[in-house]
């Protein structure tokens, strides 16, 4: 009706949201009157302040001029919010025209539409053009002042509105793609720190978490047998001790490249620490294993160039395969089993777990656990077999040999004792009770010396040389009448510490006997270094010195150059009359074995000694 604005969009009041802190940051509106009318522009201006009177007004005649001062000021910040036409008394077509024109270019401006009466022509041409209705509002003249002022209102808060939840909108997607960059970020990380997590730093291949993981993803599939082998580098240390780490950590580098080459299809290598690897392999056949095995062995052994130096090393192998429902705890402790038995039986080889490596280990185990409690119930006894002199049988002294009577396995071999006894570090409290007992029986036997051996892991432990001094003003026997036997493990794990504990030994008058002579890598090279007193000739050779002419050419031999450096010699294991013949031939002053009495008690020493 006459006096009343029309507005399309707003049929109901609109009711704007409440304000927030962004809202009343928000920056003044633009809006742009297009009225080609002098007087008409400066009423509807007028109705504007009215309507908006904090906002900023343009007023222009072309919708040419209102385009290009929207441009201008949405460069300086001010988004051109309400274009307000003045389309009284102009044809349909221009009208259109300037819809199209000013939506085409400013596709999020609120339009308000003046126009007169109510030709349906007018508000289809707008429409149909807008390509948003619901942002066009008509006022119709003649026009309501106070209803007109409403509307213009109510479009300006409409505007404000729709672009504070636009804006919290491109928030909220900024937010969200901030939020995704991060995620991707923390996504980039997390799988640098998982390879780092799972691989070795100095060789990039797997390490012992990631060997685990793999293996134990690959019994889960449960599709094809898994096979593992353990190995461990022989005489690494010594590389690491003499040339230092950073050469043992380029020796490591190669042999595990070219273990690497050499793996078949399927195959996966970790660096699991230290100079050991693992490998694990699908559904090998045996020959297969056997062929694996000797590759490693072969690549490992291989002389290599690292910091200047030829450097060799060699391998020790254990290898255990996958049986039904087993878990990768049960594998490893097998492989692992299978690499010490490798090791036992002299290193650079490799061993395949099995039932009677099984049994022997859990022999082992228990013979272990009941090592400690042998020491501090008295299942310890020392035995003394006679060193006689060549030529008489006269018996000049006895070598200290300790027997085992286990209430759980009867009488157990020092061969089978002491070797356990050396990895549990329980070899230092029987060594220090062997040589204490050593010497008080020793004592009892007018003159005659013991001979006592001492493990690798006595002769390096520290104030040996003051402990076995100690030991014997203890047991008041002279020290010229104790000769310790050393092996060259004894001497050659630290050459420095060795000589140092010599030279406080022979000081005192203690002599020195190299045991297994001629079974080593270097013992010529000892016995020149280090002042040995005696050389025990290995049994070895003196089981074919009647049968090989070549056993008794190298006891001839040795029997010489002992004698050349003023030392005497032992022959180790003589157990017939014809040996003790050819013995003496050869040279040698002193023999011991069966032929002249086999380890006996300290009470039958001291029945013998008194008959």
């Amino acid at each position: 009706m006459p006096g009343t604005a029309l507005a399309v969009a707003d049929a109901s009041p609109f009711v704007a949201p409440a304000a927030s802190d962004q809202a009343l940051a928000s920056p003044t509106l633009t809006t742009i009157l297009i009225s080609p009318h002098a007087g008409g522009s400066a009423e509807l201006a007028g109705l504007l302040r009215d309507a908006l009177p904090t906002e900023s007004v343009l007023t222009c005649g072309t919708t040419t001029d209102a385009i290009a001062r929207a441009e201008s000021a949405r460069m300086f910040g001010r988004a051109a919010a309400i274009f307000l036409f003045d389309f009284r008394r102009m044809p349909v077509p221009e009208i259109a025209e300037q819809i199209r024109q000013v939506r085409k270019a400013n596709t999020d401006a609120e339009l308000v539409a003046v126009v007169d009466g109510r030709d349906p022509a007018v508000f289809a041409a707008c429409l149909q053009v807008s390509q948003t209705p619901d942002k066009v509002t008509f006022l119709v003249v003649p026009f309501d002042q106070p209803n007109a002022v409403s509307a213009i209102r109510t479009v300006a808060e409409r505007y404000r509105a729709v672009h504070s939840s636009n804006d919290a909108l491109g928030h909220r997607d900024r937010a969200i793609g901030g939020l995704e960059v991060q995620v991707q970020e923390l996504k980039a990380r997390l799988d640098i720190a998982k390879h780092t997590a799972r691989h070795d730093d100095l060789t990039g291949v797997l390490n012992r978490t990631g060997f685990v993981e793999e293996l134990v993803a690959r019994l889960t599939r449960n599709r094809r047998k898994q096979t593992v082998l353990m190995i461990d580098l022989d005489r690494f240390k010594a590389v690491n001790d003499t040339l230092g780490h950073d050469a043992g950590d380029e020796l490591v580098r190669k042999i595990c490249n070219a273990v690497s080459d050499i793996l078949p299809a399927g195959g996966v290598l970790a660096r699991l620490g230290g100079d050991e690897f693992g490998i694990v392999i699908e559904a090998p056949t045996d020959q297969a294993v056997h062929d694996l095995c000797g590759m490693v062995l072969r690549v490992c052994a291989q002389t290599r160039r690292v910091s200047g130096h030829e450097v060799q090393v060699s391998a020790s192998i254990g290898v255990a395969e996958q049986e039904p429902n087993q878990s990768e705890i049960e594998l490893l402790r097998r492989s692992d089993l299978a690499l010490y038995a490798a090791k036992r039986d002299g290193r650079n080889r490799y061993r395949i777990f099995d039932a009677a490596l099984d049994k022997a280990t859990q022999h082992r185990l228990s013979m272990e656990n009941g090592l400690e409690r042998a020491l501090s119930s008295a299942q310890f006894k020392m035995a003394y077999q006679p060193i006689v002199k060549a030529e008489t049988g006269a018996i000049l002294g006895f070598e200290a040999l300790v027997r085992w009577n286990s209430p759980e396995h009867g009488q157990i071999s020092p061969a089978d004792f002491v070797p356990i006894a050396e990895e549990t570090g329980l070899i230092l409290d029987l060594g220090d009770w062997i040589t204490r007992q050593a010497f008080k029986d020793c004592r009892k036997w007018g003159g005659l010396y013991v001979s006592v051996n001492v493990s690798a892991r006595q002769f390096l432990r520290h104030n040996v040389a003051e402990r076995i001094l100690r030991y014997a003003a203890e047991a008041n026997v002279s020290p010229n009448l104790i000769q310790v036997e050393l092996t060259e493990t004894a001497i050659i794990d630290d050459v420095e510490r060795a000589d140092h504990n010599l030279k406080i030994l022979r000081a005192a008058g203690v002599r020195v006997a190299l045991d297994d002579f001629g079974t080593g890598y270097s013992s010529l090279v000892y016995l020149n270094q280090f002042a040995i007193d005696c050389i025990k000739i290995d049994k070895s050779f003196v089981d074919n010195v009647t049968r090989d002419r070549q056993s008794a050419v190298i006891v001839a031999s040795v029997s010489r150059l002992a004698a050349s450096l003023g030392m005497s010699v032992v022959a180790e294991g003589v157990e017939t009359e014809d040996q003790r013949k050819v013995l003496i031939a050869a040279g040698c002053g002193l023999l011991q074995g069966y032929h002249f009495g086999r380890p006996m008690a300290a009470e039958d020493v001291t029945l013998l000694l008194d008959g």
